[in-house]
């Protein structure tokens, strides 16, 4: 996917910011700015694999510090909610809402199972929250039939998919990223 060069200014700013917060509030394993880079590059990545462009709402689990609703916002224009029930993580998604000027994101201090919704997602992103069967029962009431979830997980994802779920699969880095539709989950 290209990027403008604003929307490149904007993950610049973003990632100068995660620095400058995680010296002072530790939010993330990723120190410098060349780790900080490549959760940036993996949380765009899938989108050389599926489109997510006519998506018209996605839904964050766990934020934390960001990846990848925030990458994946500023890529694709998306309005976008984020769901993170850490206080300390809510005050730097807010600073970078109003920093960045993201007026489509929506940030959300709750619990998964708490999250109430007038419109159903059509795109759920979480990265490293639950064990993939654990997330999908948290979320359920988050889905409909077209909802594309997709999940950013570790080398050790095969131990969490339930029997017999379909889904499609692709890895970068040492990432592994899990597409499943909704229908799958709501069967």
């Amino acid at each position: 996917m290209h990027l403008s060069t604003e929307q490149h200014e904007l993950l610049e700013c973003y990632k100068q910011m995660l620095l400058s917060w995680n010296a002072i509030h530790s939010l993330s394993g990723a120190k410098d700015s060349q780790s900080i880079q490549k959760n940036i590059d993996n949380s765009l990545f899938p989108l050389k694999k599926i489109d997510l462009s006519q998506k018209h709402l996605i839904l964050d689990i766990g934020s934390g510090n960001g990846f990848p609703a925030i990458p994946l916002h500023i890529a694709l224009r998306i309005p976008t909610i984020l769901c993170e029930p850490n206080a300390k993580k809510v005050a730097f998604l807010q600073n970078i809402k109003a920093t960045l000027g993201l007026q489509n994101l929506s940030i959300q201090r709750k619990k998964i199972e708490s999250l109430k919704l007038e419109t159903l997602p059509d795109c759920i992103t979480s990265r490293a929250t639950f064990n993939v069967a654990i997330l999908l029962e948290k979320c359920k009431h988050c889905i409909k039939n077209e909802t594309t979830i997709l999940l950013y997980k570790g080398s050790n994802v095969d131990n969490e998919i339930p029997k017999g779920l379909k889904h499609t699969r692709f890895a970068h880095a040492l990432l592994q990223y899990l597409v499943i539709n909704g229908k799958e989950v709501l069967c």
